[in-house]
């Protein structure tokens, strides 16, 4: 059992994990995947119905595409915005909070 780390400021137990870092590259990270891929198959849309007939059937194929490979594609960006995230937040950022004396601090 992982017991939370004393505050070295006050001596406190009451100390809870940050994720600051997690969060932000969490959220960035579904931002930009969802937004390339959607990019991306939009594009390759336009390319297929530039040399053929546009049908209602292709397009619509299309645009299914797009959304599935954009949802896909933010799973992803997600898992490498956290795991970059969680190394930040380890290495750089403040990672645990007292609540007690209200402080940031690193627990390694």
């Amino acid at each position: 059992m992982d017991f939370p780390p004393f505050c070295p400021y006050c001596q406190s137990r009451d100390v809870v994990p940050r994720a600051t870092g997690l969060k932000i590259f969490g959220a960035i990270g579904i931002a930009v995947g969802a937004a390339g891929a959607f990019k991306a198959s939009l594009k390759a849309l336009q390319v297929l119905q530039s040399g053929s007939i546009a049908l209602p059937g292709i397009a619509l194929t299309g645009i299914a595409s797009a959304v599935l490979t954009a949802m896909s594609a933010s799973a992803l960006g997600c898992e490498i915005g956290t795991k970059a995230g969680a190394q930040l937040d380890r290495m750089l950022l403040g990672n645990r909070f007292c609540r007690s004396c209200k402080r940031s601090f690193i627990y390694l």
